[in-house]
């Protein structure tokens, strides 16, 4: 229901049917959603999933209707929020799937609870599903097809289950490896990788829910083929996944491995993709009421002036170079003057970092 096919090559994805991504653009996007509460969400999947049959018991029988009626809302607003997350968003997601299967054997349930002579044609589509009959009541037809019934709504139960399970994933598993993979601020070299990806292993190895450990769901099959998207033909590796959740998996670490990755920015607190660029802990968006600002302009500037007032050396040097600087716009330094000043300036700094002066001594020779 949710399976996809795609295509891998360098640092761009491929979705069929729905267009090319960078690599982990897909990642970054669920990590930014705002899911709504996951956890509950995944209570009511587990709960639908239970009791999501054609009836076996006669309590089961009087609430079927009103727990199919609920189902239908709840699973409504479950493919609202899929077709705003891509590849979903383009992929032009079936509504109302679980309406259509239980219409596809609405010949099992009734429409309403009236007793209808017999010039009452029903209509095409139920609204509703009364059960009249148990199993022991059912002929040979009808029995078989509320097999074939209970075995799509365990399959799309089933589905949705995993594609919540999936999304806790990404906000709890994803996230804090790569809050972790990110605190040294530096992309990791392979070595460093492979070191950090073993421990994170390791702390996972007691942990029984599948959905919070670093792995896959759901099935996936790889082979290889040559797409011609830019002129010319290269190999693609191309997989089918069942899930989103094996998309993301492999997506992830083709990323890990090519420095394609999502971070959080240190200024707005939302996710951004680095693209194996300069590495920056800060994002490129703009910043409300800050004129042409963004978050990457504001930060640096602030973790550099975090630094500076941390460090007596460099805020000493800083304010001597404001000093230098002020004298040279009041002409009472010429710029060959300011120049040489500030050669000299970057001399002592070193020998202040060297031991090679005491702070007191470059103190007082920076200020010259």
């Amino acid at each position: 229901m949710f399976g996809l096919t795609a295509y891998f090559y360098k640092n761009r994805t491929l979705v069929e049917g729905a267009g090319q991504y960078k690599t982990n653009e897909i990642l970054t996007a669920y990590l930014e959603y705002d899911f709504p509460d996951l956890k509950d969400t995944l209570d009511k999947c587990k709960e639908f999933e239970r009791r999501l049959h054609y009836p076996e018991r006669g309590d089961e029988n009087i609430e079927f209707d009103d727990v199919i009626q609920k189902a239908f809302m709840f699973y409504d607003r479950l493919d609202t929020i899929i077709e705003e997350l891509p590849p979903y968003d383009k992929l032009q997601v079936k509504r109302n799937r679980l309406y259509n299967i239980m219409n596809e054997h609405k010949y099992l349930f009734n429409n309403d609870q009236e007793n209808h002579d017999s010039n009452y044609y029903p209509p095409d589509f139920y609204d509703h599903f009364y059960t009249p009959s148990y199993y022991d009541d059912l002929d040979a037809d009808m029995y078989d097809s509320a097999l074939q019934l209970n075995r799509k709504l365990s399959e799309i139960t089933r589905d949705y289950r995993t594609f919540v399970e999936d999304c806790i994933r990404v906000k709890k598993v994803y996230a804090s490896f790569l809050e972790m993979l990110h605190k040294g601020n530096e992309y990791l070299n392979a070595k460093e990788t492979a070191d950090f990806y073993r421990c994170f292993l390791s702390e996972q190895e007691g942990k029984l829910i599948t959905y919070m450990k670093l792995e896959q769901s759901g099935t996936m099959s790889e082979t290889f083929v040559p797409l011609n998207l830019d002129d010319d033909y290269v190999m693609y590796e191309k997989y089918k996944f069942s899930t989103i959740g094996g998309f993301l998996y492999i997506d992830f670490f083709k990323g890990l491995h090519n420095h394609f990755l999502p971070r959080k920015c240190n200024m707005c607190g939302r996710y951004f993709l680095l693209e194996a660029t300069a590495y920056s802990a800060f994002c490129t968006r703009r910043i409300k009421g800050q004129r042409k600002k963004t978050c990457r302009d504001l930060g640096s500037r602030k973790t550099y002036m975090d630094k500076v007032n941390s460090d007596p050396i460099l805020l000493t040097y800083t304010k001597a170079y404001k000093q230098h600087y002020a004298r040279y716009l009041k002409k009472k330094m010429t710029q060959a003057e300011f120049r040489e000043w500030a050669d000299h300036a970057l001399v002592l700094r070193q020998r202040a970092y060297d031991k090679g002066l005491s702070f007191e001594e470059y103190e007082i020779e920076i200020r010259k």
